[in-house]
């Protein structure tokens, strides 16, 4: 415990761990720190969650004593919170049941009924700030609402949003001037869709990157982390599937044909598509029926939840950048009927908004049929993501903002 605690015995903590660059989302964690509620920091594999949680404790030691700060990791294994502390304390000296610590718990998901255990201590013992972290999504959040209700707070870490890129390349004045800068923008922002994980932002051979976000992101997801949260975890049919939604992003599922086409139960298929679900690697995007103000069950859209995870397996650029605006959107919905489509739909307060993806630089108007018969009915504007320059066209009375991908992606609340 004290090598995984080295600001006890140095009274600070090295830039190699609390690296320089905060993160957007940093002020908002630092402000979480004054409340009593457990703060859980949740997000995939590598976007930086245990950097963050160090910058707290480097923040934090400006303030506290440095043996009231515990940190812990359960990639080391181990089941009971209470032999932590036991040991924290015959370590320090520490009497946390009534001295005021902060614990920060990284990987907590991977502790069993995690917020069980967490919560018998937040209720008996309110001088402990908790601050966890965890790679799943569904499962952790789904444990926290049944268990903490009232408890806690939810922060969800993106990949590098094209801003923090630049400003990691320090190259962050470009937005600042962007008529001075466009064509550089535009050069950084093609960089930037492989590169969009705070490790590898400098890296220039693309072939070492996709195998990092292979290896160090998704087989060590599927081979590592769900067998160890799960039983019966088939790793063959999770790569199986990872392989085929990844390199068709966007494919409707046909959940029949594909349990009959990979020779398993329908329950076994839908089990497994949980877990990728679970883990930040895939998400569903469901068909909205206007009349209903609904979603179809059927007609589900597969796609990766963050697009960076498609380099090792799809190389066709109309699909990267469609799964890229549902990650940078958080797209639930698409729109299908009677043979007209619209890849996206958010909802902005009552507004629904249609969004269609096109990768030219000069679109016709036959070319976003869709959006425009979306339009006639539903809504009072539309987007089009692409290529070309940032304009608004007025078209059957409606305006369409024709807007380019790197704009999307680096406005802080779009569209």
């Amino acid at each position: 415990m004290l090598l995984l605690n080295p600001w006890w015995q140095e009274e600070e903590i090295s830039k190699d761990l609390a690296k320089p660059y905060k993160r957007d989302v940093f002020p908002k964690l630092r402000k979480m720190l004054d409340y009593r509620q457990i703060l859980i920091i949740s997000g995939l594999r590598r976007v930086g969650k245990s950097t963050l949680m160090f910058q707290l404790i480097e923040h934090l030691l400006n303030f506290h004593d440095p043996k009231k700060i515990l940190y812990f990791t359960f990639d080391k294994r181990i089941e009971k919170i209470e032999q932590l502390l036991k040991a924290y304390k015959e370590l320090t000296g520490i009497n946390w049941k009534k001295e005021k610590i902060y614990f920060f718990l990284d990987e907590i998901a991977k502790l069993k009924n995690w917020s069980e255990k967490v919560k018998i201590f937040y209720d008996f013992f309110p001088n402990i700030k908790f601050v966890v972290s965890s790679s799943s999504s569904i499962g952790l959040e789904k444990e926290a609402i049944s268990s903490l209700g009232g408890r806690y707070f939810l922060v969800n870490v993106k990949p590098l949003s094209f801003r923090e890129y630049l400003q990691m390349m320090g190259k962050g004045r470009m937005m600042d001037n962007i008529s001075l800068w466009e064509e550089d923008i535009e050069k950084e922002f093609e960089k930037y869709l492989l590169r969009s994980f705070p490790e590898i932002v400098e890296w220039k051979d693309e072939n070492a990157i996709k195998d990092y976000l292979r290896t160090t992101i998704v087989d060590k997801i599927l081979r590592e982390d769900l067998p160890q949260k799960f039983k019966d975890v088939n790793q063959d049919l999770l790569l199986s599937l990872v392989e085929i939604f990844f390199s068709q992003p966007g494919m409707i599922a046909n959940f029949d044909d594909l349990s009959k086409n990979l020779k398993i139960s329908k329950k076994t298929l839908l089990k497994h598509m949980f877990f990728l679900e679970f883990s930040y690697l895939t998400k569903r995007v469901r068909n909205f029926r206007m009349s209903m103000l609904t979603s179809s069950r059927k007609l589900q859209k597969i796609y990766a939840y963050w697009w960076n995870l498609l380099f090792p397996f799809c190389e066709e650029k109309s699909r990267i950048m469609e799964n890229f605006v549902c990650s940078i959107l958080e797209a639930k919905h698409y729109w299908r009927k009677s043979g007209k489509e619209v890849d996206f739909l958010v909802k902005k307060g009552k507004e629904i908004i249609p969004v269609e993806v096109k990768i030219g630089k000069f679109i016709t108007k036959a070319e976003i049929g869709g959006i425009i018969s979306f339009m006639k009915k539903y809504a009072g504007r539309g987007i089009v993501a692409y290529y070309g320059g940032e304009k608004v066209e007025k078209i059957n009375g409606k305006h369409i903002e024709f807007l380019p991908f790197w704009k999307l992606a680096s406005t802080s609340s779009p569209p």
